[in-house]
């Protein structure tokens, strides 16, 4: 394996410069450049990152610290990847499944120089020991921390649930229902106050009895939607994997520990998190799974019929979409939907079209994030600046590892209307 020295040499340049080549450096000209670059490539030459690191005092990478990774923080995720890379920084992903010793690790390794900063997405570890870190190297959260010392890209969730609650009203429509995510979240804590102040100021009913929380994904919207006209569960929450907390809702979740025969002892509780990792939508137990057996095997229904009753299933739709013989909970449904993410907008969306509850006519539904799924189906949604939060998340890191300030983009909210209001 040839060295730096062997470069030099065959290259006719000094050391230094071969070594500003390899880092690029502005200060080479170009001709210099491709004549080192072609000594590299024919020798094929791969710098010592541990060597480079000790001469650098830096290793060149970032940790990115979530419980686990799905479709709604992704976006976050490849936006940060990417204003890292533009200023030469690698990016780790430590993945914790809410385990608070995985997730120490990640701290561990900015403790012992593994990596130079840390972005948080979801954590599940105390404050107060994360915050105990950041004497090791710089730390920032995509959400508030409550914590001075750890800064964060969040944004007033308010601000932007207001402009989705604001258009509804501006239709003329007044009976909103509300899926929200984590119930202890800031973000959901934000956004119910946004709808209350909204409803109060225009002397118009608070309907929490349409607060629905815990709804994270794509299924989650269906559940709701089969809750809202009072048609059958499905009972897929017990082979559905641990995925709660990488819902997009980063901020801190409480860690994992309960066996699940803990859980049972104690009544079925769970904590405000819902901490299983399992999306859990508050509502009325499924069906007894007898019961719905015997409701398959009566109609002769086939593996895409069983959560409706096989051949039955046309008939419950329609009795679905019958505002008189809807089986529901409530008393009426609601004239719209406000959703804790796209991903959750679009489940709402295609089990109203399948149960004939036609969108927008009686049902509009405005989701959150804006995110590309959205324009594809035509959702009307809050327009989330998650690319410029990311890069924003390099820029408070910049300070300690550049060494200079990167400027903050301007961050806002804005909405897009489409065909579901």
């Amino acid at each position: 394996m040839p060295n730096l020295e062997e470069i030099a040499k065959l290259s006719g340049f000094s050391k230094a410069t071969v070594s500003r080549v390899l880092n690029k450096s502005r200060h080479v000209s170009p001709e210099t450049r491709e004549k080192i670059l072609r000594v590299i490539r024919e020798m094929d030459y791969v710098p010592n990152r541990n060597a480079v690191s000790l001469s650098k005092g830096r290793t060149m990478q970032i940790g990115m610290i979530t419980a686990g990774i799905t479709e709604v923080i992704l976006p976050f995720m490849t936006s940060f990847v990417e204003a890292a890379a533009e200023h030469g920084f690698q990016t780790i992903i430590y993945t914790s499944d809410s385990d608070r010793q995985r997730e120490l690790q990640a701290f561990e390794d900015l403790k012992q120089k593994r990596v130079d900063g840390l972005l948080i997405i979801t954590c599940v570890n105390d404050l107060s020991v994360v915050s105990s870190y950041g004497k090791y190297g710089p730390i920032v959260s995509w959400q508030r921390m409550d914590r001075p010392d750890i800064p964060s890209v969040a944004m007033d969730q308010y601000d932007g649930y207001k402009l989705a609650v604001e258009h509804l009203l501006s239709l003329g429509v007044t009976k909103i229902a509300n899926a929200f995510g984590r119930p202890s979240s800031l973000n959901t804590q934000r956004r119910i106050q946004a709808y209350e102040d909204l409803m109060e100021e225009r002397g118009l009913e608070i309907r929490r009895d349409w607060y629905f929380k815990s709804v994270y994904h794509l299924e989650d919207g269906q559940a709701v939607v089969r809750r809202l006209l009072g048609a059958p569960e499905e009972n897929s929450g017990a082979s559905r994997p641990r995925r709660e907390a990488a819902a997009g809702e980063p901020g801190l979740l409480e860690a994992a520990g309960r066996a699940d025969g803990e859980e049972a002892r104690e009544g079925g509780a769970r904590s405000a998190d819902e901490r299983a990792f399992r999306p859990r939508l508050d509502r009325a137990a499924s069906p007894p799974s007898a019961e719905r057996a015997r409701v398959s095997a009566a109609s002769g229904g086939g593996p895409g019929d069983a959560a409706y009753g096989g051949g039955d299933s046309a008939r419950l739709r329609e009795a679905a979409a019958d505002a008189g013989d809807r089986r529901s909970e409530f008393s009426e449904p609601p004239q719209a939907i406000v959703c804790a993410n796209d991903y959750v907008a679009a489940g709402v969306l295609s089990e109203a079209r399948r149960l004939r509850w036609s969108v927008p006519e009686r049902l509009r539904i405005v989701s959150f994030d804006n995110m590309q799924i959205a324009g594809t189906l035509g959702l009307t949604s809050v327009q989330n600046p998650i690319r410029d939060q990311a890069y924003n998340a390099f820029a408070l890191l910049s300070p300690r590892l550049l060494g200079r300030q990167i400027p903050l983009k301007p961050l806002a909210f804005g909405l897009n209307v489409r065909e579901t209001t």
